[in-house]
């Protein structure tokens, strides 16, 4: 009796040990598949044409840079929407290696059909502005429904497909645009895109930052554009900049910046944004003395 009692006992005990065990490694794993989305764009409360959107970071990341090469190349609102919702069909918002077939990048553009090399697809800036071409030679495109533009440059399989990714894609336009004071965030622990993208040439007046710095200052120039560097701080990891995008006003130009910043904030490095009367660190924003050029921004990066 005494020795079932012991087995007993152990048993139970190693029952125990391994509960434990799964315990600790669901709250190790917690920030991966526990705590929601990595990142969140808040939509208009007013109606259900503009939802708040939940999405990882990579996702987040992606459809900043499609948005910002459009606003850099003056593409209206709506054509930013109906880019934004065809890589959220054909890649969900991801710079894929592969596809169908020979397909790659946040497009799944196809080297054989003359979209350009799969090297050059797979990079996003010029993947978007391959997109941003063939959607503009659709003559009437601004007036077709989202699913048909889509389709008259993608040419795709099921071609019905675009339009459940409207609300979505026009939440994060508006988001990312300058528009509304800027909301979107992603939580600490989120994890880093994984994607190569080419290096970006420094804009001039960032000699004196850090490389963390100088990469985002040259990302944020060659999507968005515009960038004039004022200062950079003694550490190397703030730099002062003034931006200004053709189809934006001062104030937009300056949120749009600020928006494009925390987008690739985990990507990039970058800790802290400073746009108008608000301040973005430790993943939140919160109210700030008030810069007076509404298109300023300070940018900020790790150590």
């Amino acid at each position: 009796m005494r020795k079932s009692v012991k087995i007993s006992l152990t048993v139970v005990g190693l029952v125990a040990v391994l509960a434990a065990a799964v315990t600790a490694g669901l709250l190790l794993w917690r920030p991966s598949f526990l705590s929601g989305p990595e990142c969140s764009v808040p939509g208009d409360p007013a109606t259900t044409a503009v939802p708040t959107v939940e999405l990882t970071v990579a996702q987040l990341h992606n459809a900043a840079t499609i948005n910002a090469v459009g606003l850099a190349r003056g593409i209206p609102e709506r054509g930013r929407v109906i880019a934004v919702a065809t890589a959220y069909q054909e890649s969900s918002l991801r710079n894929r290696s592969n596809g169908d077939r020979d397909s790659v990048g946040l497009f799944q553009q196809r080297p054989s059909q003359g979209w350009g090399t799969a090297a050059q697809i797979k990079d996003p800036i010029y993947a978007a502005g391959k997109f941003y071409d063939a959607l503009l030679q659709v003559q009437g495109w601004q007036s077709m429904p989202l699913t048909e533009a889509a389709q008259a440059v993608q040419y795709s399989g099921f071609p019905d497909a675009y339009t459940k990714w409207e609300p979505k894609a026009t939440s994060l336009v508006r988001g990312l645009s300058g528009g509304v004071p800027v909301e979107l965030s992603c939580s600490a622990g989120s994890r880093q895109p994984t994607s190569e993208v080419p290096e970006r040439p420094a804009p001039a007046g960032a000699e004196n930052a850090t490389p963390e710095l100088v990469a985002a200052l040259g990302a944020a120039q060659a999507e968005l554009g515009g960038l004039t560097v004022d200062a950079i701080s003694s550490d190397g990891r703030t730099a002062t900049v003034d931006v200004a995008v053709a189809a934006l006003d001062p104030t937009a130009a300056g949120r749009a910046l600020a928006a494009w910043s925390v987008a690739h904030g985990i990507g990039m490095g970058i800790t802290g944004v400073a746009v108008q009367d608000r301040r973005w660190t430790d993943h939140e924003w919160q109210s700030a003395d008030p810069i007076t050029d509404p298109a300023r921004v300070l940018i900020t990066v790790s150590e």
